[in-house]
């Protein structure tokens, strides 16, 4: 048999005075029923005393006391309706995914949060934001679309929302932080926009960048052996003496040089030993040779399969996961960088910046002299 409080419609729980559900219902002689408290200030408030709803009036303020059948009917319309709601939301609420704020209060499987407010400092699911949406004092409070870290967005200082970006000193601040008004502030919502604009373009420059280079590399590609002769050791000594020619160590230089632009060549190693880079036209070729910028070398080397480095403004060891096969040689002219890659691994190995090119830049090559194995240019022309 269904209960008496399913028979009757949720309007006739509610007090006609606060519209509210029934809290401590009393009736009055003419029949009518409010919450206790409602009705006792209504009279309290009143010259006469009268029912709020059909107007009868009362000689002497009635006695109230609580009607216990209406008390225990509201009482199971308040489980019927509680049951309900939380059958409602576990139903149409999911579980919070990764990418979305959860909810501060659910005991065991975490809700998304439909707000946050920024009195309570804590996000609410649709079943825990009900008191914010009932209650009075929690009506007031400010909330937002959801956010996580709430405490991160208020201001230390002054305990208000992070809403302004102070140029001058790069960090957010509040209303309330007066020692920035003479400096150059933005609401946070610009600086965001304008810094994301900065980013789009300089990732639309990065690809584009990107991919002429992947064009000219398919385009020009062309591989070339070293030439026998200027490797085998065995050299023959009837060779003309030339400034062009090393005396003492099996170098070579690339064909062609460069005095403006960029350009980008490949070196696939067999060998042990190299040494691998650019130089300038004008280095020294004979006797002993420093491998440095300071004369014209900006070279990568290994000795032995496992030792490489680098010689900067002094000797600078490098410690590589993997033993390079294949060097990526970057060189921008005019900027005076020269960069050095594993292609292989795709990772930068060393760049040499703020070099000081007075000449042609040349690629440079040199298999070792212990143990020497061929080494395969890919030249790509500058542009």
């Amino acid at each position: 048999m269904a209960s008496a409080c399913s028979l009757l419609s949720e309007e006739q729980f509610l007090c006609s005075i606060c519209l509210e559900v029934f809290t401590e219902p009393v009736s009055t002689p003419c029949g009518h029923n409010f919450c206790k408290a409602c009705i006792t200030k209504c009279w309290d408030n009143s010259d006469k005393c009268e029912c709020p709803m059909c107007k009868k009036p009362f000689v002497n303020k009635p006695d109230l006391f609580v009607n216990t059948l209406v008390s225990e009917m509201v009482a199971q319309f308040r489980k019927s309706v509680d049951v309900k709601a939380a059958s409602s939301n576990i139903q149409q609420q999911k579980p919070v995914k990764p990418v979305e704020v959860p909810c501060d209060f659910c005991p065991g499987t975490k809700l998304k949060a439909l707000k946050s407010c920024l009195v309570c400092l804590a996000s609410y699911c649709e079943t825990h934001l009900e008191p914010h949406q009932r209650v009075a004092t929690l009506k007031r409070h400010k909330l937002i679309d959801p956010v996580e870290n709430l405490e991160d967005r208020m201001c230390k200082k002054h305990d208000k929302m992070l809403k302004l970006f102070c140029r001058t000193d790069q960090l957010c601040v509040c209303l309330m932080c007066t020692e920035h008004e003479t400096h150059d502030t933005v609401p946070l919502e610009e600086e965001y926009e304008e810094i994301k604009a900065q980013l789009k373009w300089k990732k639309s420059k990065v690809q584009k960048m990107i991919q002429e280079r992947q064009e000219k590399v398919e385009e020009m590609k062309a591989s070339v052996q070293l030439n026998k002769k200027d490797t085998d050791e065995d050299v023959s000594p009837s060779l003309k003496t030339s400034s062009k020619r090393f005396d003492l160590c099996i170098n070579v230089l690339g064909r062609e040089g460069f005095s403006s632009g960029r350009f980008y060549f490949e070196v696939q190693m067999k060998g042990d030993d190299w040494d691998v880079g650019v130089v300038r036209k004008s280095i020294s070729r004979k006797g002993n040779i420093s491998y440095s910028p300071r004369d014209g070398y900006w070279i990568i080397s290994q000795r032995r399969g496992n030792k490489c480095w680098v010689v900067d403004r002094t000797k600078v060891p490098l410690s590589l996961r993997q033993r390079p096969e294949k060097i990526g040689v970057f060189v921008d002219y005019d900027d005076g960088l020269v960069s050095l890659y594993d292609v292989r691994a795709g990772t930068l190995i060393y760049s040499f910046s703020g070099c000081s090119f007075t000449d042609k830049i040349y690629p440079f090559l040199s298999p070792g002299f212990f143990d020497p194995a061929p080494l395969t240019i890919t030249l790509v022309k500058h542009r």
